[in-house]
């Protein structure tokens, strides 16, 4: 039996586009010495969802509810979204650069998703009929991974790209008119690299 996956949810262009990638860039300037992490404890991981567009505010006070009830299975759910996070970001990075994904971050992300989707139930809302949903600590890894799968698994999804930057490694879907888009926002990343090589060119010049 074969099952159609629900489209990519996407995001703000500035996120990545969809939202398992907004979830991967929640690291800033991964190739640096220094990183920049965004998502320090839960209640942070469910806002930054939130934010991106993964979680309407109902679900947003629902986890926080939860997480503030019981940290120590708050801190468990960070760690399994951190641990696919990391997981995606190479799997992203592997098929961006045209690479044979690890296996095992292949079967890291196909435990979240099947995990999700043993807790799938249907509820009612909004009048449109029976809808699949889902409840608990694990909800923001549980909607990454079925957004990765819809990403990875759509054949005519835009293509996937990783930011050039030496210090980057941001992670995007190309919806440029020509497939032609190089960095993760050109003002940044791409005129860093403009930079460099200018003062390269004039160093080999002087």
């Amino acid at each position: 039996m074969s099952v159609e996956l629900r489209p990519a949810r996407p995001v703000a262009h500035a996120l990545g586009g969809r939202l398992s990638l907004a979830l991967v860039n929640s690291v800033l300037w991964r190739r640096s010495a220094d990183p920049i992490e965004r998502i320090g404890d839960y209640h942070a991981l469910a806002g930054y969802l939130r934010d991106a567009g993964g979680l309407d505010d109902a679900a947003l006070a629902a986890l926080e509810a939860e997480a503030t009830a019981s940290p120590p299975a708050a801190r468990t759910a960070l760690e399994r979204a951190l641990t696919l996070r990391e997981a995606l970001f190479r799997l992203f990075s592997a098929v961006a650069a045209g690479t044979e994904p690890d296996g095992a971050d292949v079967a890291a992300l196909d435990r979240v998703f099947r995990a999700g989707l043993r807790q799938v139930r249907l509820s009612v809302g909004d009048g449109r009929g029976f809808r699949p949903a889902w409840t608990g600590l694990d909800v923001p890894a549980w909607e990454a991974a079925a957004d990765a799968v819809a990403v990875l698994g759509t054949p005519d999804a835009p293509p996937l790209r990783q930011c050039p930057g030496e210090t980057c490694g941001w992670l995007f879907v190309d919806e440029s008119r020509n497939h032609s888009r190089q960095w993760c926002d050109s003002r940044m990343c791409g005129n860093r690299a403009r930079a460099r090589r200018h003062y390269q060119k004039q160093r080999a010049a002087g």
